[in-house]
C-alpha cells in the first residue's frame, strides 16, 4: 500500500458489489473478465470463496481481494497507534491556544 500511486486503484465487480481495488494479479483477472463482458456467474467464480479474507486478513498481495480507496496513494508511512492519538492531542492542545479568527 505504501507504494501505491495515484491511479492504483480502480471501481472493479459493478455488477456484484462495487468495490475499489488495489492493482495486483486479482486485480488485472476482474478487470479483463469484465473488458471481455464477464457475466455475474463469471466474476463470482472468479471472485471465489475467501478471496477477501485472503487479501486483507492474510495479506495475500498477488492473487488476494485489496479492496482500498483512492487515498492510498496519500499514505506515505505507518505508524504505531499511539503515536497517531499523541500527534492528534497535540494538535488539538495547539489549537486551544491559538487565537480565534
Amino acid at each position: 500500500m505504501l507504494a501505491a500511486k495515484e491511479g492504483d486503484t480502480k471501481l472493479l465487480l459493478k455488477q456484484l458489489t462495487p468495490v475499489r481495488l488495489l492493482k495486483n494479479n486479482f486485480f488485472e483477472q476482474v478487470y479483463q473478465a469484465e473488458q471481455a463482458g464477464a457475466t455475474v456467474q463469471t466474476l463470482l467464480h472468479l471472485l471465489g470463496k475467501g478471496r477477501a479474507k485472503k487479501g486483507m486478513f492474510e495479506g495475500n498481495m498477488l492473487d488476494g481481494e485489496l479492496e482500498i480507496g483512492q487515498v492510498s496513494s496519500s499514505i506515505n508511512e505507518i505508524k504505531p497507534a499511539a503515536d497517531v492519538v499523541n500527534e492528534v492531542w497535540n494538535e488539538f492542545n495547539l489549537s486551544l491556544k491559538a487565537p480565534l479568527k
